[in-house]
């Protein structure tokens, strides 16, 4: 598997960083990651085309791969959407990532996986609470709606398990569409705190079934003296639990 570390970890209100970006590639580095996912505060459609160049650089001399991209903002309808979709497209190139995190309506996210195959990008979204995939059911039925071999699945067992769901005995069901496992608390809690989701059930079941792609961890709100603490204990217990797994 592929360790990730996702930048959510130290924005602040979705507008900022607590820490510049040589930092944070250095902070997953140390804590033994081997990427990082971008967040829009740290690249997006707007970056120069020099800075992007600056800052791949900076991931691959820090060991790292860009994992992930979020195309957050994504205009509902229209040319405006497939053109944000298209500066997105280009910016996963000049990262060179191979996966975005988008949504949409299942018809227009059809086309444009077929766009997004043809670039070598994967398109997935997660089982969000209050989106069209936020139950089991309703997953499997997006999923299937959309229905491109390159589109899939962001699985996050917590939005499932704040929702009642099995979201263990779905794993089967959901693997060959997974295409990242995200680990994230509600609220201030390690994984392996208490009433948080079970990871070594669901990292047994997946490595079980034969996962060996993308864990990412997403974690978010903790105040910035806690932050780098929190990177260091999710890559040591993740790594751990699925080596046991």
């Amino acid at each position: 598997m592929k360790l990730s570390l996702s930048g959510f970890l130290f924005e602040n209100d979705y507008s900022s960083q607590s820490i510049c970006f040589g930092d944070f590639c250095a902070v997953a580095r140390s804590a033994g990651y081997d990427g990082v996912e971008l967040r829009r505060t740290q690249v997006n459609e707007t970056t120069p085309r020099g800075e992007r160049k600056e800052l791949l650089g900076i991931v691959r001399d820090n060991g790292l791969i860009v994992t992930c991209l979020t195309a957050r903002k994504l205009p509902r309808e229209g040319e405006p959407r497939d053109s944000f979709f298209e500066s997105y497209l280009e910016l996963c190139a000049d990262m060179a990532c191979g996966l975005m995190k988008v949504g949409s309506d299942s018809a227009w996210l059809r086309g444009a996986a077929e766009k997004a195959r043809k670039h070598g990008v994967a398109l997935a979204s997660n089982n969000h609470v209050g989106g069209d995939m936020e139950t089991v059911a309703g997953a499997k039925e997006f999923l299937q709606a959309v229905g491109h071999p390159n589109y899939g699945l962001l699985y996050d067992p917590m939005h499932l398990m704040n929702r009642g769901q099995d979201y263990i005995g779905c794993i089967p069901d959901f693997l060959p569409f997974t295409r990242n496992i995200l680990v994230q608390s509600d609220g201030q809690s390690l994984p392996d705190a208490p009433g948080v989701q079970d990871w070594p059930a669901i990292l047994g079941r997946y490595k079980r079934l034969g996962y060996d792609g993308l864990i990412t961890v997403i974690e978010h709100g903790w105040p910035e003296d806690r932050r780098e603490h929190v990177a260091a204990y999710c890559s040591k217990f993740m790594r751990g639990t699925w080596e046991a797994s």
